[in-house]
């Protein structure tokens, strides 16, 4: 929104503040300075010249010698427009005069200048130079002709006074939605009288009658949820015509087109009060009748001033005459009871629309207007009939306007809002003292009526109508009080002591679960918790229909629901994936799944939300080196449900792993449930999720290439099995010091498996062996039958230091000789 300073001086005294003052007062309190534009021409010392002779330049030849009459003496300067001719009218900047340069805008002052050895006194200005190509077209290239613009009796004169170009700054505002009172120039001059401490002057509006007569005009109102206050005025003898040169200049500088008298001053009401109002020609509205405002029926057709015929529909609201539509209410009249310059009565209406329907209405058309931004943030519900009459006082002054009759018809209940304000819960929350005189101050240059309270600690605050749309409780009032008191006048400080937050059990669950996974090679994703019925048809997943949560106003098939699954989507990640040529990919997701569950209530959402761990695997993994793979199957990722496992529940907690056949998406052979055995004091057992490979019908609906596994978890089950066996999980080491790896080859018999001899290896003293793991196998004639040779590597690190070539031998040596003492093994 556009506001211009010389109307907001109109309200409140400006003397003394510069526009970027203002501007950064106003941003500071909350209504963001977007841009500050100069208009009427930044230039100065500028006169109108008349050009009486062009000379060839001796030194060049694409310049020209150009004598200037500026009546009151005549100069000559060097020109090299391609325009320049005898007997133009021109801009001509003296010496000393400021005008803008082309190229970036920035204003310079002109001084004596020798152009190839020619002294110029001077410059025949151009458009762009004067900072006028918005306000006059540019005709030709080059210097600005003023003929036609000017005649020859302004010669000499200042170029600001011969086109009676008056000097503005315009401020380029922002208002939030919940401050419909700042749309207007009166709202923003109150603010800055607030935070400058100054009087506010607003227009005096005198009380008028509706005439004696019988009133020929009826107001029905028959659904209160779209309008709730309608007054309309009929005028007579009104005389259609230009606006005055002051009203146009102030409607130009808030970029609105002035039109005629009637609807500028419509125009200018609604930007000084922010109350939009409408002019209806009485002759093509009707005479006598019942003006109403109801919602459109289905299909009903309108011709809205653009001279678009629009469909309506029930979410449309519309103004009638006797039930036939004439206007969009709050957005734009109708084509055919438009104002032209033949109307000679007028029926002018103010009305409160409430914002909801509004907003409504004017989405219903595809329609957004300057009213209709300003009803769909909330108008002072106590201001319609004002701005009317303000109106109306205009249109007697500058079209002649008879007032003959006003109607009304109300809704509203005008209830008096009280609010109370504590100054020792306000000094509590600012941390800082305000003084009481300086609350009550600010309070009143708001607006706001003080009433006295029953003790000295508090004040009773009466909130003006135009403010009870956003404030409504003690924190509402202390914001007033510190967004104009200054937030930059808080001290900053920082706390004597900082102390770390510790980390609840539950964080700390999800943070090792996630370490965990990144450690397994897993990468975590975040997926939508909206789907679709298509993904879950495409991925061979069902839902539980009655537990589904489906969205009512969704945009998109792809949204309709919320999910209960977080695999359908993975495996979506995971086929694209293999789509771009990606041949390994392991992923897991940590988010809700969301189900259905009772009807909602204030204090339920009737949505129950559970934290879900799934992952995905497809192609092989690195076993041993970066060299070595091994294909993913089953056992892969058993193996990573195992160790997730045993790193986040306690030693007495156990998982077991039973045949699952109700999941049809999971290969029959070769998936399992996940069940955890019921911790004493229990006398059941709990279902943790399930895993398996994914069936092979559906791998090849999805043509993925290679096997993929996939698993399942509930969180909750989890974190209550910690908490009840009160556990802290351990945090992760991470030494600072390098590990080592160190091979080791034996024969051994077939019959001695993998786990026996990690076992004997687990029982030497452990404190630097951080990691043991079989990466090579081999049978073969050379070993004789029932033998096979084993390659283990073993990782050794300490936390204290680098572990020296004698420490790491002894290690080796002890894990060595107890392999040999305790098994039939033969090192090679």
């Amino acid at each position: 929104m556009l506001i211009s300073l010389e109307w907001l001086n109109q309200y409140v005294n400006l003397d003394g503040l510069s526009p970027h003052a203002i501007a950064e007062a106003l941003t500071n309190s909350g209504l963001e300075v977007e841009s500050i534009e100069q208009t009427g021409g930044q230039f100065s010392g500028v006169v109108v010249g008349k050009i009486t002779a062009v000379d060839p330049h001796p030194n060049a030849d694409k310049l020209r010698l150009v004598t200037v009459d500026l009546k009151s003496e005549t100069t000559q300067v060097v020109c090299g427009a391609p325009n320049v001719r005898q007997g133009l009218l021109i801009a001509f900047a003296k010496l000393g005069g400021q005008v803008l340069n082309r190229k970036d805008g920035s204003v310079f002052t002109l001084a004596a200048a020798k152009i190839r050895g020619v002294e110029s006194c001077g410059m025949i200005c151009s458009l762009d130079e004067l900072g006028l190509t918005e306000q006059y077209p540019a005709t030709e290239d080059g210097i600005w002709p003023l003929n036609g613009v000017v005649d020859e009796s302004t010669l000499g004169q200042d170029l600001k006074e011969a086109l009676k170009l008056e000097s503005d700054t315009v401020l380029d505002v922002a208002p939030t939605a919940n401050r419909g009172d700042l749309m207007s120039v009166v709202g923003v001059a109150r603010e800055v009288a607030a935070l400058f401490d100054r009087e506010l002057h607003l227009p005096t509006v005198p009380h008028r009658s509706g005439g004696s007569q019988p009133n020929p005009i009826k107001i029905v109102l028959p659904d209160a949820s779209v309008c709730q206050y309608y007054v309309g005025a009929m005028l007579a003898k009104v005389k259609m015509g230009p606006s005055p040169d002051w009203m146009v200049r102030r409607l130009q500088a808030a970029g609105v087109r002035a039109i005629n008298n009637v609807v500028d001053i419509t125009n200018y009401v609604m930007l000084e009060t922010g109350q939009p109002l409408h002019a209806f020609d009485q002759l093509k509205l009707g005479l006598a009748g019942e003006v109403g405002v109801r919602r459109a029926h289905p299909e009903e057709t309108l011709t809205t001033l653009d001279e678009v015929e629009r469909t309506l529909s029930d979410q449309t609201v519309v103004i009638t005459m006797n039930d036939r539509p004439v206007a969009l209410a709050g957005v734009m009249g109708g084509y055919d009871t438009e104002i032209d310059d033949h109307s000679t009565q007028v029926f002018l209406e103010s009305a409160y629309f409430t914002p909801v329907s509004n907003r409504r209405s004017a989405k219903s058309v595809g329609l957004r207007t300057e009213a209709s931004a300003r009803f769909e943030r909330g108008v002072d519900p106590g201001a319609c009939r004002t701005a009317l009459l303000r109106a109306i006082d205009l249109l007697k002054d500058h079209a002649g306007a008879e007032l003959h009759h006003i109607s009304e018809a109300s809704h509203l209940e005008m209830k008096d809002m009280e609010v109370g304000l504590r100054f020792k819960r306000l000094d509590t929350l600012l941390g800082i003292a305000i003084d009481h005189e300086t609350v009550s101050r600010i309070l009143r240059k708001l607006g706001f009526l003080l009433k006295p309270a029953k003790d000295h600690d508090r004040m009773m605050v009466a909130v003006p109508t135009f403010r009870q749309h956003d404030v409504s409780r003690e924190i509402d009032l202390i914001e007033e009080v510190i967004r104009i008191y200054g937030y930059d006048k808080i001290p900053y400080t920082l706390p004597e002591k900082t102390v770390s937050v510790p980390r609840s059990l539950r964080r700390t669950l999800l943070n090792k679960v996630s370490r965990v996974m990144n450690g397994a090679g897993l990468q975590e994703v975040v997926s939508s918790s909206l789907i679709g019925d298509a993904l879950l048809e495409k991925t061979g997943f069902s839902i539980d229909a009655s537990q589904a949560v489906r969205v009512t106003n969704s945009h998109s098939e792809e949204h309709t629901l919320l999910r209960q699954s977080l695999l359908p989507n993975l495996l979506e990640i995971a086929k694209f994936n293999q789509a771009q040529g990606v041949e390994q990919v392991w992923i897991f997701e940590l988010g809700r799944a969301y189900f259905k569950k009772g009807k909602p209530s204030v204090k339920h959402s009737g949505v129950a939300e559970k934290l879900h761990l799934s992952g995905l695997l497809l192609g092989d993994h690195h076993h041993g080196g970066w060299h070595q793979k091994a294909p993913t199957d089953f056992y892969t990722l058993k193996g990573l449900l195992e160790n997730l496992l045993n790193e986040i529940l306690p030693t007495a907690a156990q998982v077991q792993y039973e045949t699952e056949k109700g999941q049809r998406h999971l290969h029959p052979g070769k998936s399992a449930r996940l069940v955890l055995s019921s911790p004493k004091g229990q006398s059941h057992n709990v279902l943790l999720g399930y895993a398996g490979q994914l069936h092979p019908v559906l791998q090849e609906k999805l043509k993925f290439r290679q096997p993929v596994f996939v698993f399942e978890l509930e969180m909750e089950p989890l974190y209550k099995t910690l908490k009840q066996f009160t556990r802290e999980l351990k945090p992760l080491r991470i030494s600072a010091y390098p590990s080592v790896k160190r091979d080791m080859a034996f024969s051994a018999p077939e019959t001695l498996s993998h786990q026996e001899i990690l076992n004997i290896i687990q029982a030497v003293d452990m404190s630097h062996i951080r990691h043991v793991e079989l990466f090579d196998e081999y049978r073969g004639e050379q070993l004789g039958e029932g033998q096979r040779s084993l390659a283990y590597r073993v990782t050794l690190q300490s936390d204290d230091a680098t572990l020296t070539d004698a420490q790491i031998d002894q290690v080796m040596s002890t894990v060595k000789k107890r392999l040999a003492d305790s098994a039939p093994v033969q090192f090679r």
